[in-house]
């Protein structure tokens, strides 16, 4: 979304709200524009996860790539289901659902 972000809004919030809300941001590696107008069109932002995690997945698919051939193809495909739903839920951000 490249759009001229050039409108501004002002809302007035608690000394406590304001830190909970900068510190929100801070972990999920948005400046806190970003982050409203993230929670305000429905996202949920993801913190951003610690280098570990990234060194666990690259072992993960390494551990696919030896596999490859040596399981069963449900078992292989077991292990792709989980790779992508662990993307899915800890990596890729999420929309949550609107309650109308």
């Amino acid at each position: 979304m490249n759009e001229i972000k050039n409108k501004n809004l002002f809302i007035r919030v608690s000394e406590k709200e304001k830190n909970l809300i900068e510190r929100n941001a801070d972990r999920c590696g948005l400046t806190v524009s970003e982050y409203l107008r993230q929670r305000a069109l429905g996202y949920m932002p993801r913190a951003v996860l610690p280098e570990v995690f990234f060194s666990f997945s690259d072992k993960l698919d390494a551990l696919c790539v030896v596999c490859e051939g040596k399981i069963s193809a449900d078992t292989e495909e077991k292990i792709i289901a989980l790779i992508d739903e662990i993307t899915v839920e800890l990596i890729l951000p999420q929309k949550e659902r609107l309650v109308v």
